[in-house]
């Protein structure tokens, strides 16, 4: 960290700024000079990202100094740390074992100590959180969110872009149909412009049209020559003789109807219908009742279903065309068919809820429901409540325990087991630790679906999927990259310069095994065989992402060579294994042409 220094520059000759002088003045002087400005004033912050991961494996080495050809002192300071080790020998590395167990369910190890997790992620980046996008942060971003610390998580930013994007693209969307409906407006009013000036045009032809004729009208007509004897005796010289004219004749009106007794009144309509609707409605005014049969579709036959009494003021009743037919059975009596029902219990159960479920995030926290408020058809209280949920609010003061643990891939801890010498692997069922070779086994019959890990199960290969991908692992740590899981892009491995923190990935990498041994010839042994569409598919994929895509060949040993070099130890064995990189380069045909 760079120290602030701060300047001050000397004053401008011949400017009126007025200097007081006396001891207050320069009391006053000091105090101000002795106090920082507000703007030098540094937020103080925490260790930086080259400091938090400075070591890129989980132990220390003690390297001698550089040796400089041009400077003699060097070789005298390569002497001084060479003498200084010999007779203070450093620490025995590696200084920490880490613990972890083993998961058959999620077929990973499992840490659960929270300084090995931020050891082995900050050592090496090994291992991903369970609740965690990559690095195991979920204790730190639950402070955050309740407000007890003020750090940078990357979950939290990575929301807070993406509500930003939701944001900015629903304004757009919004700014598009403000746009739309402004065009839709002023198209509309186009419209009603033109239809406003073509109803003007039409009335001012109509007028001159009604001009025209008014003109023909007033000029005078030369007398027509009579046709009919009207027209005869209607002249000057003639009698005029008075004819009868005849009547117009009445114009037969008709009111609407408006009722059914209307209805049933008209010409068409039988009589003997009206008069049994007349005896009816004086029948259910002297009894109070009416009778109610139940037919289906157009059955008529009355011994289906008894009558069933129901009174006029009944709510279940509904005397509405849409719901009741009235039909007559011939001898008087008015029967009503009803089309639906839809009948409620008058008890309503209250729902059951469980105290140990949690309460839904979208919602509002439950209100206390430990009063009844159901009533019955008569307006009492059923006697049933409903149970009191538990609050949703969690109080800032509760300690959060971190529920989040580190998950080792297969290759991972081996790689930290047989590798490193910095991990113990615990058996969860029997809880003693397991050695190198019983873990290398382990995971190899966990490479297999279903696993082999039966006495009838056939036995393990030298081509599994664990055996290979180890060797692709280990050689890029070996030379320094950082290698992390890959199914996101559809690779096998993402390879990091430094690690996830201060880069994105440069290559992926998809292992395919290979079978160049003249034996596995011999057996007709082939490796998989993929399309020419799918290895496009996963240039077009990685290229989107600015990454270049590794074909890596492993070729495997024949099955003899692997267990005589099995039985010396897992290292002799793996030493069969030669990994082979191929770069893989997009070509388009309009540009690589």
């Amino acid at each position: 960290m760079a120290e602030m220094q701060v300047h001050t520059e000397p004053p401008v000759a011949g400017a009126a700024s007025p200097t007081p002088k006396g001891p207050e003045a320069n009391a006053k002087a000091q105090s101000e000079a002795a106090s920082p400005a507000p703007a030098a004033k540094q937020q103080a912050r925490g260790p930086s990202l080259h400091q938090i991961y400075a070591l890129p494996a989980p132990i220390r080495t003690f390297p001698l100094p550089a040796f400089y050809p041009n400077n003699p002192v060097s070789l005298l300071h390569i002497a001084y740390a060479w003498f200084g080790q010999v007779f203070r020998p450093p620490p025995a590395e590696p200084a920490v074992i880490h613990h972890g167990v083993w998961s058959e369910t999620t077929i990973s190890v499992h840490i659960k100590d929270e300084k090995s997790m931020r050891a082995l992620w900050e050592q090496g980046f090994y291992g991903k959180g369970n609740l965690s996008r990559s690095e195991p942060n979920w204790l730190k971003r639950e402070q955050v969110q309740r407000g007890l610390q003020e750090a940078h998580v990357s979950e939290i930013f990575t929301q807070q872009r993406r509500e930003e994007r939701a944001q900015a693209k629903w304004e757009r969307a919004r700014l598009e149909q403000e746009a739309i409906l402004k065009t839709k407006l002023d198209e509309e009013r186009l419209a009603a412009s033109r239809a406003v000036e073509e109803q003007e045009a039409k009335k001012k032809a109509q007028e001159a049209r009604e001009r025209q004729e008014a003109a023909v009208l007033k000029t005078p007509l030369p007398p027509l020559a009579p046709v009919g004897p009207l027209e005869l005796l209607a002249l000057p010289n003639s009698a005029v003789v008075s004819l009868p004219v005849p009547a117009p004749a009445p114009v037969p009106s008709f009111a609407a109807p408006v009722g059914p007794l209307q209805i049933l009144a008209l010409p068409n309509s039988a009589a003997d219908i009206v008069k049994l609707t007349a005896k009816a409605a004086i029948k259910s005014k002297a009894n109070g009742t009416l009778t109610l049969s139940s037919h289906h579709g157009s059955s008529t036959d009355e011994s289906e279903e008894p009558r069933t009494p129901i009174t006029t003021d009944s709510p279940e009743l509904y005397r509405d065309d849409r719901s009741v037919d009235s039909s007559s059975d011939g001898t008087g009596n008015m029967k009503l068919q009803r089309r639906k029902s839809v009948r409620f219990s008058p008890t309503v159960e209250s729902a059951t809820y469980k105290a140990t479920d949690p309460p839904s995030p979208n919602r509002s926290p439950p209100v206390s429901l430990s009063q009844p408020s159901q009533t019955n058809g008569q307006g009492k209280p059923n006697g049933q409540a409903l149970p009191q949920l538990p609050s949703a609010s969690v109080l800032v003061s509760d300690p959060i325990i971190n529920k989040e643990h580190l998950q080792l891939m297969p290759e991972e801890a081996f790689f930290l087991s047989f590798g490193l010498g910095v991990l113990e692997v615990t058996d969860p069922a029997s809880g003693r630790v397991l050695s190198r070779q019983d873990l290398f086994r382990l995971f190899r019959q966990y490479s297999y679906f279903p696993p082999r890990n039966g006495p009838d199960e056939p036995d393990l290969e030298p081509d599994d999927g664990f055996l290979v991908h180890y060797a692709v692992y280990h050689h890029f740590r070996s030379l320094g990259w950082v290698p992390r899981a890959g199914i996101k892009f559809g690779v096998d491995w993402l390879l990091y310069a430094r690690g996830p923190v201060f880069d994105h990935a440069e290559f992926g990498l998809i292992v395919i095994p290979s079978y160049s041994d003249e034996w596995w010839k011999k057996q007709g042994k082939q490796g998989p065989r993929k399309p020419w569409s799918w290895l496009h598919s996963v240039v077009r994929v990685l290229s989107h992402v600015t990454k270049s895509l590794v074909l890596v060949y492993v070729d495997v040993p024949p099955p003899h060579k692997f267990d005589e070099a099995l039985k010396t130890g897992a290292a002799e064995a793996m030493k069969l294994y030669k990994v082979r990189e191929v770069m893989v380069k997009r070509w388009s045909s309009n540009r690589n042409r």
